[in-house]
């Protein structure tokens, strides 16, 4: 765009804002004219929200080290992958993260498949060791040979009742012996409804560790014993809570809610992609006769339907306020806005308008802010389709 004026060096984002917080619109079309229609589509709070960092590459604003990670090395970026092609059937949810055993187990599970574990091969890798042997059959020690493929791994697993025998071949890697096991029953009396590889696998790998820094080992028997029993003790154990936590009394959060002088606002927004293009409608439900029970409006500038609703939140719990309501309850068909209301969630394109919205709750005496579905917030649609219509008309 050329050269920066030296008065425009030391430019921020507040310098292209009225005092009201608005976008002065003059001012953007002197600075940045090929971008005036997209920073007018960014809504700032219009409380005076302090600044805060937001991570751009989660929808909700907030770094994680995942998303920090595949920030660095790029998601595009081809790995390699030093299994057979079957691993790619392997997937890290159901196969790991979402499976129903100890968070403990699912870590060690992980490690093994990273190589973050002390085997052999792995410490030969970081040339931080010499003896890179199986203790019991002086193969090289890799993790499918050491929980699976040696013979002392394969008598132990001839121990477990399972339903039909799991077949792991010397080509596969450890996430292909993982999905081998989803299908595995074991079976009665074991008393293991669940996924019995990992524990087994971690019998086995204490085993190793006692057999080489405390020279003392258990036969195969053993070792398979101590895997059930941990798995049924675990399982047990989530049954107890489940039962326990059933039991509980439940706490109805309606019967928190006054039930006097509460007044409900139905709020709903309907939005045109093209003209990006909002209307907002309100309903107050509970107000005497004397007082306005409904009010719509538009916006520019809006580029997406979950803005249009928070917009649309805002300007009733405005109404609200001037007409000096003290206790409120706010409903919308939108679940992602109320969750980010009530701090359950949060998304980068609303946390001002959802601060604003935070900070104008606080003038009032009680505040809730409630789901309902579509069907039940036909009349505010219904205003917030109107508003929008008409002023497409008058274009």
């Amino acid at each position: 765009m050329g050269p920066i004026k030296e008065d425009d060096l030391d430019l921020r984002v507040s310098d292209i804002l009225t005092s009201d917080l608005q976008w002065n619109k003059k001012r953007i079309e002197e600075l940045l004219p090929l971008y005036a229609e997209k920073i007018q589509g960014l809504q700032p709070s219009l409380k005076g929200m302090e600044d805060t960092y937001i991570w751009q590459p989660l929808a909700t604003g907030v770094y994680t080290t995942r998303s920090g990670y595949n920030s660095a090395v790029g998601e595009a970026q081809p790995r390699n992958e030093t299994s057979n092609i079957n691993s790619q059937d392997f997937h890290w949810i159901k196969d790991l993260w979402a499976k129903e055993y100890s968070p403990k187990l699912k870590v060690f599970v992980w490690s093994i498949i990273q190589g973050a574990i002390p085997l052999g091969e792995n410490l030969q890798k970081r040339g931080m060791g010499l003896d890179v042997w199986c203790p019991h059959c002086k193969e090289p020690e890799t993790p499918l040979h050491t929980f699976f493929l040696c013979e002392f791994a394969s008598k132990v697993w001839a121990n477990i009742p399972l339903k039909e025998t799991v077949h792991i071949a010397v080509g596969d890697s450890f996430k292909v012996a993982i999905t081998r096991f989803r299908q595995a029953i074991c079976l009665p009396p074991v008393g293991v409804s669940t996924d019995i590889m990992p524990w087994i696998c971690w019998s086995i790998w204490k085993d190793r560790n006692s057999r080489l820094f405390e020279n003392r080992g258990s036969t195969p028997e053993e070792i398979a014993i101590r895997g059930i029993r941990l798995a049924r003790e675990w399982n047990q154990a989530q049954q107890a809570n489940e039962k326990k936590e059933k039991n509980l009394p439940r706490v109805d959060n309606q019967q928190r809610q006054p039930t006097t002088n509460l007044i409900e606002c139905r709020t709903d927004a309907a939005w045109n992609k093209g003209k990006k293009r909002a209307g907002l409608a309100w309903v107050f439900n509970g107000l005497p006769n004397t007082l306005q029970r409904s009010g719509s409006t538009t916006q520019d500038f809006v580029t997406s339907p979950l803005i249009a609703e928070a917009l649309a939140i805002r300007s009733g719990l405005c109404m609200a306020a001037t007409m000096e309501l003290p206790k409120l309850k706010v409903c919308s068909d939108s679940s992602t806005l109320i969750a980010a209301i009530n701090n359950k969630y949060q998304m980068k394109e609303i946390v001002g308008i959802v601060r604003d919205i935070q900070e104008i709750s606080s003038g009032f005496d009680f505040i809730s802010f409630t789901h309902i579905s579509r069907k039940n917030n036909g009349e505010a649609d219904s205003l917030a389709k109107q508003a929008l219509g008409l002023s497409l008309c008058n274009i």
